[in-house]
C-alpha cells in the first residue's frame, strides 16, 4: 500500500516537473546560438531598447520622422506619436486572451493563462513613452548598420493587414496612449512573446539563442552570443 506522503510526492513532481523541464530547455535553448540575417548596409549601428518585465519584453524604437511616417496610422487611431514628448514607440506581441486581460501580474487569472499555454489569436500591442534610457528595465541593444530598417520589416509583418491596413481592436488599451492591434501567427507555450522578440533581433542581424520563451533567458542570450550589442 501507497502512502499518503507518496502520492503527495508524485502530486507535487506532476506539478513541478513540467515547468522545470520547460526553464531548463529554455537555458539550453538561450545557449545555443541561432545565426542572425546576413548583409550589412552602410551607416552606422543604431541603439533600440528592451523593455522586460517578468514575463514579457517589448521593442522600444526611437522616434523620428521617418517612423512617424511609417506608422502614422498609429495618430489616427488615437495614439499620441506626434506629441512633442514621445522619443519611442513600444511594440509587443502575445495573445490576446492573456495579453490584453494582464497589465500587471495581479491581473493574471486562469482563464486567460489557460488559453495563452494552449494556443491563442496573436495580437499587437503599441504604445507611446518618453525618455525611456534611464529605466531600470529598459536594456539597450545595438544593431548592426541597416538593422533598424531590417527589425521593422519584422514588426511590421507582425500586423495583420488582411483588411488593407493594420486593424485596431477597438475597445482593448490599457489607457489613452496605447492601443491593441490584430496580429499575425499563433501564440502557444513554445512560441510566446518573447521568441518574437529574439526573431526580431536576429532579423536585424543580432546574433542570439536558439529558443528563449522567457525573459531571462531571452537576455541571457543576447549577453551569452552579442555582450557587445549591450553595452551602453
Amino acid at each position: 500500500m501507497w502512502s499518503f506522503a507518496r502520492y503527495a510526492l508524485l502530486f507535487l513532481l506532476a506539478i513541478l516537473l513540467p515547468p522545470a523541464l520547460y526553464l531548463a530547455a529554455a537555458v539550453v535553448g538561450a545557449l545555443l546560438p541561432a545565426a542572425p540575417a546576413t548583409g550589412r548596409a552602410p551607416g552606422e549601428s543604431e541603439r533600440i531598447y528592451l523593455l522586460t518585465t517578468l514575463l514579457h519584453a517589448d521593442i522600444a524604437i526611437p522616434i523620428d520622422e521617418e517612423v512617424r511616417q511609417r506608422y502614422a496610422f498609429l495618430q489616427t487611431d488615437g495614439l499620441p506619436i506626434d506629441h512633442p514628448s514621445v522619443r519611442y514607440l513600444i511594440f509587443g506581441w502575445g495573445s490576446r486572451a492573456f495579453y490584453a486581460a494582464t497589465r500587471e501580474l495581479s491581473d493574471m487569472r486562469p482563464g486567460p493563462v489557460y488559453e495563452a499555454v494552449t494556443g491563442d489569436e496573436a495580437v499587437m500591442h503599441v504604445y507611446v513613452a518618453g525618455d525611456i534610457s534611464g529605466l531600470p528595465n529598459a536594456r539597450p541593444v545595438r544593431l548592426p548598420p541597416g538593422g533598424m530598417q531590417r527589425m521593422l520589416g519584422y514588426i511590421d509583418a507582425g500586423f495583420d493587414t488582411g483588411a488593407g491596413r493594420p486593424q485596431h481592436l477597438d475597445g482593448l488599451q490599457y489607457g489613452p496612449t496605447d492601443g491593441f492591434y490584430a496580429g499575425t501567427g499563433r501564440f502557444d507555450i513554445l512560441r510566446p512573446c518573447n521568441i518574437w522578440v529574439t526573431d526580431a533581433l536576429r532579423a536585424a542581424g543580432v546574433k542570439t539563442g536558439r529558443w528563449t520563451p522567457t525573459t531571462q533567458t531571452l537576455l541571457l542570450g543576447l549577453a551569452y552570443h552579442s555582450p557587445g550589442a549591450m553595452r551602453r
